[in-house]
């Protein structure tokens, strides 16, 4: 561990990926002190057995009292605050949670709810989407001058059966044709990834300081992942939505596929200049020497 990385870390958000983040940080033989902080009202009372053994102090706190998540940074000297709630319920939150870790005055890197495909680039080009509305808060971070470390991840091998509608139905379903390259990645990979690069590198490294990450477990197109599953695919028309359980998931994965067969959801896709440089996709996989990315193939039991 570096003498000046993370010394004292709080997770905001106990869910899919904060935990896989959490569990990563407890498998290190020397790591930070850890607080989770969780909604009054959260279902998230208490973690799983392994991480309760653990001893982390999982806090309930009123996520828009400014002045209590103030004192709460300050009396446990967080230096890295790591939001993992998930978009669109915990985008207002974060301006809360970023007001109070600059007034804390120990926060030295905030981890904005990124955990998804690139974003730089989509506020000032009047993007008003999910990816327009990540990097309006990423630029209230530097308007605040509260630097940042953005995680650029591609999609969650455990989202990819929602995506495809397989949460429904028997049949994968692709809107267009299903050939552009996407990033995704394991969640063990990425709570690995983010223990790894901030107890390895100093807070104020340019590699960490007001930086954007991105990682990329494995390439594959739409019609991949369908093959990987062993599913039928059926084509659907550009004027239908994807089959969900609501009209609102209805819209997210509609949204997530459309974008998809633009290029949009690989890590190599650049908002600025609206072009894919595939070498981007996976350029921060190097600051983890040594470590093997897990592939879908790897993951799934064929039925």
């Amino acid at each position: 561990m570096s003498t000046t990385s993370a010394k004292s870390i709080a997770i905001i958000g106990a869910g899919t990926i904060g935990t896989h983040i959490l569990r990563a940080f407890l498998a290190l033989p020397n790591h930070p002190k850890i607080v989770v902080l969780t909604r009054f009202n959260s279902k998230t009372k208490t973690l799983s057995d392994d991480l309760t053994l653990a001893s982390v102090p999982v806090l309930p706190i009123d996520y828009t009292d400014a002045s209590a998540l103030t004192t709460l940074f300050k009396g446990h000297a967080v230096d890295v605050v790591i939001c993992t709630l998930p978009f669109p319920t915990g985008q207002k939150t974060q301006f809360t949670l970023a007001d109070a870790a600059k007034a804390a005055g120990s926060v030295k890197i905030f981890v904005p709810s990124e955990w998804s495909s690139p974003t730089e680039g989509a506020w000032k080009k009047g993007e008003k989407n999910l990816w327009g509305l990540k990097d309006e808060f990423a630029e209230y971070l530097k308007s605040i001058e509260l630097p940042s470390t953005r995680f650029y991840t591609g999609l969650f091998f455990s989202a990819l059966p929602w995506i495809g509608a397989l949460d429904v139905s028997e049949d994968f379903h692709i809107i267009g044709k299903g050939d552009k390259a996407l990033s995704i990645t394991s969640e063990t990979d990425i709570g690995g990834f983010v223990a790894h690069v901030l107890t390895n590198y100093p807070l104020t490294s340019p590699k960490l300081f007001n930086n954007s990450l991105r990682i990329e477990g494995q390439s594959v197109t739409l019609t991949d992942i369908a093959v990987i599953y062993g599913k039928r695919i059926t084509y659907v028309p550009e004027d239908r939505q994807i089959p969900a359980r609501s009209a609102e998931e209805a819209y997210v994965k509609t949204v997530l596929q459309t974008a998809a067969e633009d290029g949009q959801l690989s890590n190599g896709w650049d908002r600025k200049s609206w072009t894919y440089s595939p070498g981007l996709a996976a350029s921060a996989n190097k600051l983890w020497p040594g470590h093997v990315w897990r592939t879908l193939e790897s993951t799934v039991e064929k039925k």
